[in-house]
């Protein structure tokens, strides 16, 4: 009887254990959730202007430019749909057409 009653603590401990661990994580997935929601970023701007890619430029410098406080990831996806860009990307002294932030 005793035997039973030790197995019977033990598989107690450890399922408690994995419902702590389990909730422990839940709780992180949440927080993280949360923390990426409230990012701090503007949406991508509505408005738009042209910009002419100069020697060094990227995407991502150039909406780090014209929309500084959005979203770079979006802003950068916006500029391709807007050019039609193709895995040819950029190239020096092309004209494009890029969301930007007024003021």
């Amino acid at each position: 009887m005793a035997s039973t009653r030790a197995g019977w603590f033990a598989a107690a401990r450890e399922c408690a254990w994995l419902v702590a661990v389990g909730a422990c994580a839940f709780v992180g997935v949440l927080l993280f959730g949360m923390l990426a929601l409230d990012s701090g970023a503007r949406p991508v701007p509505d408005a738009t202007a042209v910009a002419r890619v100069a020697d060094g430029d990227t995407l991502w410098s150039v909406a780090a430019r014209f929309a500084p406080d959005s979203d770079q990831r979006a802003v950068v996806g916006r500029i391709v749909e807007l050019n039609r860009l193709g895995v040819d990307g950029v190239g020096l002294g092309r004209t494009l057409i890029v969301p930007a932030q007024r003021g």
